[in-house]
């Protein structure tokens, strides 16, 4: 697929993805999480890390998954949200064709997962996924780190940019509890999830979790 934007080793990119004609693609608790569990085994140039190998024969569970020590690293991770019905990454590529790599073993790895499980056959994901090149000096960066954590808040609050019944503290508090985000590990709490990101690896828009929950806050009163 030729891109506008090439993926280059040392740039940084917005990555998303849906269902195709907008289906769900997580309809359970243990289809978030084997993505979860991809999201960290599948960032290895290593082919020793199988996922059904790790589940099936070794029996390990999902916490256990995420705190398997792993090396060459096909990208860092800022932030990721799963939607029922889609995905955003924030990634930087760190080895040649590191983010294709690791988005061909997503991909794969969760279609067949899904098509096993559910019986149906063909593509899951509505064409290959989008890209976005994004500047370090960009203030969209910034904004993606606020946009992927905040993107839960439709899935209750359908009308919230309208300010339909919602007040702010409501859909803080359902945010605060979404497991499926890296918001979490911006707010201090101890999971084991935050091995998935490298946030060492992006510029240093937050000095702590206060600052972090104040530019989320920012998306509710702004508006």
């Amino acid at each position: 697929m030729l891109r506008k934007d090439p993926f280059i080793t040392g740039e940084y990119y917005h990555i998303y993805n849906r269902g195709i004609d907008k289906r769900v693609i997580f309809k359970s608790k243990k289809d978030y999480e084997r993505f979860v569990m991809l999201l960290y085994i599948a960032n290895s140039n290593s082919d020793s890390f199988h996922l059904d190998n790790l589940i099936n024969r070794q029996n390990k569970k999902f916490n256990e998954i995420l705190s398997l020590g792993k090396n060459n690293p096909l990208v860092s991770i800022g932030s990721w949200c799963l939607m029922p019905n889609h995905f955003h990454l924030l990634v930087k590529q760190e080895i040649d064709g590191g983010i294709t790599k690791f988005m061909r073993k997503i991909g794969t790895g969760y279609s067949m997962f899904f098509n096993i499980k559910y019986e149906r056959s063909g593509s899951l994901f509505g064409g290959p996924f989008k890209s976005k090149l994004i500047g370090i000096d960009d203030d969209y960066m910034k904004h993606l780190f606020g946009y992927t954590h905040i993107n839960p808040i439709e899935i209750h609050f359908p009308n919230w940019k309208e300010r339909v019944n919602n007040s702010p503290e409501d859909m803080k508090k359902f945010i605060d509890s979404y497991p499926y985000s890296s918001y979490m590990d911006y707010t201090g709490v101890d999971r084991v999830e935050k091995n998935i990101i490298n946030i060492e690896n992006f510029p240093e828009y937050f000095k702590d979790s206060n600052s972090f929950e104040d530019f989320i806050k920012s998306y509710f009163t702004e508006l």
